[in-house]
């Protein structure tokens, strides 16, 4: 068994003079409003890879589910994804043109001679339709990724009866610096990498691994964005690699590299690299303190202010439904806010807030707990909201609309505030944008996955009518 680093958490694993790839990025992470260069920046050329058999797309996360990549892929490989996917991708892909099939935890399927085995993760809020992915071949050689999963405590007695041992297994550094701490606290990145070696250091204790590659990071920011590549990406992966070796020094490390290929026969590697995979470009995202600007909290759709009948409908869904879609979506936040009401905290108001900004202008929005709406908040109150988040109305409509991943725009583009930290954990807040993701909106969603499918068909079509006065994105297909 061969295994090819393709960048980010994508992977090429060859057998028998055959492939199937797990969660490959043709060149730029997103399907939605906006696109985010794979980093370093290279483009996969399929081409020229070992003949395909299949593709895994381990989730719905924009950094592993690329329609542009499916669409540069031949029909004829079957595409793999979880059982618990929404009806929104399995049917995308379905109208691409492709067999999808669907997997589930601990039922192994085989590849190619390559035996892949989905392992249950911890619920997580952000991946609830992630699994874990053991590969095995023939030989007993093994590989084992977690993506982004949280492995569940059952999952180690699995693999002490199973695969006790691994030749080679990768972690993820999956680790974004909240920029908000870092504006409140320049240093702050120190505790976040100390963190980060922490989350290590469980991993070497808990899945005992004798080779470990750190995959992750594998993206970049570009235009009005440029300036969150030094902050978002405080705790790099060759960082890591450095602090992994000196802490756990039994385990061989190695620092991910698009086109690094492992070769595993039993409990042997040899490492060297693909020549299919070129090297690219390198945007600089070493971390400056002294660089934080002074706005860090810019919209994502790089759109300031809405106007007119946008900007009504936008309100109009704060006012009449956002609070239902709280309730029903967001049960640990409502508990937490349930209890809020009885604490002693006179200096705040008992409730979440909604700030939404638009312009130069800001609305603040205040949750009624018993009615279950939001409500737009007395001017001149002296009292803030115990905890909210502030968002710009362009991002929110971009939200409305299904046009963009929820928990990108909210690592990125949402400023959060918690006066009780004490009583509310603040992470409970990524609730509120439970509602936006496919899981709940399939619909919604499907509508938005094929208007992006149209559009690169509209581009293959022009490309290969030989107009390329631009760079369409689509790679080549069988």
């Amino acid at each position: 068994m061969r295994v090819t680093f393709l960048g980010h958490q994508g992977w090429q694993i060859e057998n028998r003079g055959r492939s199937l790839l797990l969660d490959p990025i043709l060149e730029s992470v997103g399907n939605g409003a906006q696109r985010m260069p794979i980093w370093p920046q290279r483009r996969l050329d399929f081409t020229c890879l070992a003949p395909l058999d299949a593709v895994i797309i381990s989730h719905e996360h924009a950094d592993h589910f690329s329609l542009e990549t499916l669409h540069a892929l031949p029909r004829h490989c079957a595409i793999l994804v979880s059982d618990l996917s929404s009806n929104a991708m399995t049917t995308a892909i379905a109208e691409l043109g492709f067999k999808v099939e669907r997997f589930s935890a601990l039922r192994g399927f085989v590849i190619n001679g390559i035996t892949v085995t989905p392992l249950p993760g911890l619920y997580n809020l952000l991946e609830p339709d992630a699994y874990a992915l053991l590969m095995q071949d023939e030989g007993n050689a093994s590989f084992l990724t977690a993506i982004d999963t949280v492995a569940h405590p059952d999952v180690f007695g699995w693999l002490a009866q199973h695969c006790p041992v691994r030749t080679l297994d990768s972690f993820t550094n999956n680790f974004i610096e909240p920029r908000q701490s870092l504006l409140q606290d320049p240093q702050a990145y120190t505790q976040s990498r100390a963190l980060v070696a922490a989350n290590a250091m469980e991993f070497v204790r808990k899945f005992t691994p004798r080779r470990a590659v750190i995959s992750g990071q594998g993206w970049s920011f570009q235009g009005a964005k440029a300036p969150l590549n030094h902050s978002c990406f405080s705790v790099d992966n060759t960082w890591l690699a450095s602090a992994a070796r000196e802490l756990a020094p039994h385990v061989e490390w190695f620092d991910g590299e698009p086109g690094m290929r492992f070769t595993l026969q039993a409990d042997q590697v040899t490492v060297d690299r693909s020549p299919a995979i070129p090297a690219g470009l390198r945007t600089s995202r070493t971390f400056r303190p002294e660089a934080l600007p002074s706005e860090v909290f810019e919209p994502w759709s790089e759109l300031h202010q809405l106007a007119g009948e946008r900007l009504k409908a936008v309100r109009a869904f704060i006012l009449e439904r956002f609070g239902l879609v709280l309730g029903a979506h967001a049960p640990k936040l409502m508990e937490a806010l349930y209890y809020l009401k009885s604490q002693d905290i006179g200096h705040v108001v008992p409730t979440l807030g909604l700030s939404l900004r638009n312009g130069e202008s800001r609305c603040l929005y205040e949750f009624d707990y018993g009615h279950l709406v939001m409500r737009e908040a007395r001017s001149g109150r002296s009292k803030p909201p115990a905890l909210g988040l502030e968002l710009w109305a362009s991002d929110f409509e971009l939200l409305l609309g299904a046009q963009e991943e929820a928990f990108t725009i909210y690592e990125s583009a949402v400023q959060r505030w918690n006066h009780v930290p004490g009583v509310i954990d603040d992470a409970l807040l990524m609730e509120t944008l439970l509602w936006f993701t496919p899981r709940f909106r399939p619909q919604e969603f499907l509508g938005f996955y094929r208007s992006q499918i149209a559009a690169l068909a509209a581009l293959s079509v022009r490309w290969e009518s030989g107009d390329r006065s631009r760079e369409t994105g689509v790679g080549s297909r069988e």
